[in-house]
């Protein structure tokens, strides 16, 4: 857990497969957005259920586009390092790439797996 200047919180919920990450990651959202504040949940695994753990119907979850690979860029500094930055502001990734889950909470998705495929 961290807190930045303007006092934004950012919570990761990590551990090995089947530890209930995803049921503690939406519980936890959850409770702060019922609570009042501001919530951002993004789901970052390959095989996404948060949508689900925050109330949004299986259907409607099955249907959620992740974020689109173009918001991120790579750019060279000022001492010639390449690095991904983000092609537009985070107000305007969650404003436009957003879903509103109950209780207030902004869901974002980072991918899914398409099909399988040869490894």
């Amino acid at each position: 857990m961290g807190t930045d200047q303007d006092g934004a919180q950012r919570i990761a919920v990590c551990g090995k497969g089947g530890s209930g990450k995803t049921t503690i990651a939406g519980t936890l959202a959850r409770v702060l957005a019922r609570r009042g504040h501001r919530v951002i949940a993004i789901d970052g695994d390959s095989n996404p259920n948060l949508a689900i753990t925050l109330g949004i119907p299986p259907d409607e979850a099955e249907r959620l586009q992740p974020l689109p690979r173009t918001l991120l860029e790579q750019r060279t500094d000022e001492t010639g390092v390449q690095r991904a930055v983000l092609a537009a502001p985070p107000e305007e990734i969650f404003r436009r790439y957003g879903v509103r889950a109950p209780d207030n909470v902004t869901l974002l998705l980072m991918g899914r797996v398409d099909h399988a495929g040869a490894g």
